[in-house]
């Protein structure tokens, strides 16, 4: 049956990617989304996935970011340091952990954290939906190679 549905799927699944990653989404920065979506694959075990975040990541341009210093971030954040210098960027990957990890205890305090840190209730909810469509892609992804390896 999901073979039927397999173009659907892909036009749906990059429409959705493309509205996420757009370079015009207000309140959460291009860079702060492919860090919460690289930390997202990564806390799934979808290396692959991972891998292409990471590499879009490293390829913004440096007025987005020093490259050294994400690729030290990205180092620390991979080898289980969750602790960046940035308040915000640390607020948004403990947001990516406790729904991917913890959903059942996403709360009001979490909320209120990103809210201190300067994290506008658009941002919040185009974060949620970031995270929840990474860890949908990587199911998808899954699906699909299994249906490559059996025909």
């Amino acid at each position: 049956m999901l073979r039927v549905f397999r173009g659907d799927i892909s036009r749906y699944t990059q429409g959705s990617h493309d509205a996420l990653f757009a370079t015009d989404v207000a309140d959460l920065t291009l860079r702060e989304r492919l860090f919460a979506g690289w930390y997202a694959a990564l806390l799934s075990k979808a290396e692959r996935t991972a891998t292409a975040y990471r590499e879009r990541l490293l390829a913004l341009p440096s007025a987005h970011a020093d490259a050294a210093e994400t690729g030290a971030l990205l180092a620390g954040i991979g080898g289980g340091e969750l602790a960046p210098r940035d308040e915000r960027l640390a607020a948004i990957l403990r947001h990516t952990e406790v729904l991917v990890l913890h959903p059942a205890t996403s709360s009001r305090t979490g909320l209120a954290s990103l809210h201190a840190v300067g994290l506008t209730t658009r941002a919040i909810v185009t974060l949620s939906q970031l995270v929840a469509f990474v860890t949908y892609q990587v199911r998808v992804v899954a699906a699909l190679r299994a249906l490559e390896a059996t025909a």
